[in-house]
């Protein structure tokens, strides 16, 4: 049986190599929300710290009998015990649950060593808003003047979310929001070698060392993205991005390491919108107008594959697999003796960068592909967005990134 290949669930490497999950943020209705409950609580236990500097986290998830605590702190001058709930929205019972919780601690007495449990319980919960009920109950609550409401608030404009008076810039993706990435420097080689060998492996033998944060904040984008894994194979040649290591499964990007008599070779790959060929699409009755195809950037002048502010000199549609050997050592050749060829559906397999617009909507069928990837971008301009794209660095990147990821997020 073949070994199984391993996934790699999305994670952001702190300060000091310390490892914690990316929590997700999405754009939804003109407004910022997290994904889930769940998403809320990563937030706050990454940057615990700074959002609450007076409070030291003693756990997570923490399970008292059939209770589960979101954050179980103490105050760190006083040692006094402090629960923390959490809600990503309103609801009505949150009091009560925390009275709930308060009793149960005091008999339990769990950190006993850790917290002074002659002093009151502090009950804080954080929501992005509160029923009515739940400030009546605290009002008819005899510990009312150990509870505290606290409400978040993103501010999108500044990319700020707010939690009671703190104020902090959110330092993530945020799904479905146009906006620069956030750069960081990759970890060091020992810390990545501890959690994800296989990719310590490939970044020491075959990324140069000043293009190792690129590739991190490239690798970090990707796995911001809902439901992206990191499928890295047995021989660490080949990483993709992907729903799973299934055939057959959603994929967002590859990176793949060849053998050439000049030594190895390092290919990059997002899967991009391409043409359709259902002719049920004219009729409106295709469920998905974005068809997406794989495609290979091709870097003959540029030696970092993975700078976003970096150009590259082709792009080949190549569902099957990469360039051949014979392609590789004559890029220029390949181009001219295969511009005419096309792909399933009709698109031109090789292309410049700067006409990939160009060539996916000459076909009649394909202005939909722009209406429904950049539908606030079309509405802002409805005559003539068409000349604002051919403004824009095409040929660049960090713009087929951007690209490959709205492909990704519609309809996942």
């Amino acid at each position: 049986m073949a070994p199984r290949k391993k996934s790699i669930t999305p994670k952001y490497f702190g300060q000091g190599g310390i490892s914690v999950k990316i929590p997700r943020i999405a754009y939804t209705a003109n407004a910022l929300r997290f994904q889930s409950e769940e998403d809320l609580e990563i937030y706050i236990e990454n940057h615990f710290d700074e959002l609450f500097p007076d409070l030291e986290l003693l756990q997570r998830q923490f399970r008292l009998k059939t209770n589960r605590y979101d954050l179980l702190c103490r105050h760190k001058q006083t040692r006094q015990a402090v629960i923390l709930e959490l809600k990503n929205e309103e609801d009505r019972s949150i009091i009560w649950q925390l009275v709930r919780y308060r009793k149960l601690i005091i008999t339990e007495r769990p950190f006993s060593d850790q917290i002074d449990y002659s002093l009151p319980v502090e009950l804080i919960a954080i929501a992005p808003s509160f029923h009515e009920d739940s400030f009546t109950d605290k009002e008819a609550c005899k510990f009312e003047d150990d509870i505290t409401l606290l409400n978040f608030i993103f501010r999108t404009e500044s990319k700020v979310i707010q939690i009671g008076k703190c104020q902090h810039l959110i330092p993530y993706a945020i799904l479905g929001l146009a906006e620069t990435p956030t750069l960081y420097a990759a970890p060091k080689w020992s810390d990545i070698r501890n959690e994800v060998p296989a990719l310590a492996n490939l970044m020491v033998n075959y990324i140069a060392e000043e293009y190792r944060d690129d590739f991190w904040n490239l690798r970090t984008l990707f796995l911001s993205q809902t439901k992206v894994k990191e499928i890295i194979n047995s021989t660490g040649s080949h990483i993709s991005y992907a729903t799973s290591g299934r055939e057959g499964s959603k994929k967002l990007a590859e990176i793949n390491i060849s053998s050439r008599q000049s030594g190895r070779q390092i290919s990059l790959f997002l899967y991009l919108p391409t043409y359709h060929t259902d002719l049920s699409y004219v009729y409106g009755r295709l469920k998905n107008s974005i068809r997406i195809s794989k495609f290979e950037l091709v870097f003959t002048e540029c030696p970092n594959l993975f700078a976003f502010d970096s150009y590259f000199n082709y792009l080949v549609g190549c569902p099957s697999g990469g360039l051949s050997s014979k392609e590789k050592e004559n890029i220029a050749k390949a181009f001219q003796d295969n511009r005419l060829k096309f792909i399933r559906g009709g698109m031109q397999k090789w292309s410049l960068p700067k006409n990939y617009i160009s060539l996916l909507s000459f076909n009649y069928k394909n202005p939909i592909v722009f209406q429904e990837l950049y539908p606030d971008f079309v509405a802002a301009n409805p005559t003539n967005w068409w000349k604002e794209f051919q403004t824009q660095e095409t040929d660049k990147l960090g713009w087929f990134v951007d690209l490959a990821i709205r492909a990704w997020r519609y309809k996942i």
